[in-house]
């Protein structure tokens, strides 16, 4: 095989390579979820409130709250930032 050849070859196989790298580096990442039981009626959301702070949105279905919840980086623990009543926000009749 001449040099010419050889070269080719290597060029071939290297595009073939970069391809299936492209391919497999391209994919969509897969969102998952899972009904819950009704015996676990909460939902938690993270969330962002800013470009520097993150929060949990907490879900209780049966009450029809929501709670917004914030880690304080100094003490690493979980900080209620505020309640509400979703059935009062919605006016939900029932």
């Amino acid at each position: 095989m001449s040099k010419k050849g050889v070269v080719a070859l290597l060029i071939g196989i290297n595009a073939i390579l970069l391809t299936a790298l492209l391919l497999c580096a391209v994919r969509l990442p897969v969102a998952q979820a899972q009904a819950a039981p009704l015996a676990a009626n909460y939902l938690m959301v993270a969330g962002e409130i800013n470009d520097d702070h993150d929060a949990l949105y907490i879900l209780d279905l049966a009450a029809r709250l929501m709670f917004v919840m914030e880690i304080d980086r100094t003490q690493h623990n979980l900080v209620l930032l505020d309640r509400r009543n979703l059935q009062a926000d919605f006016r939900a009749g029932g």
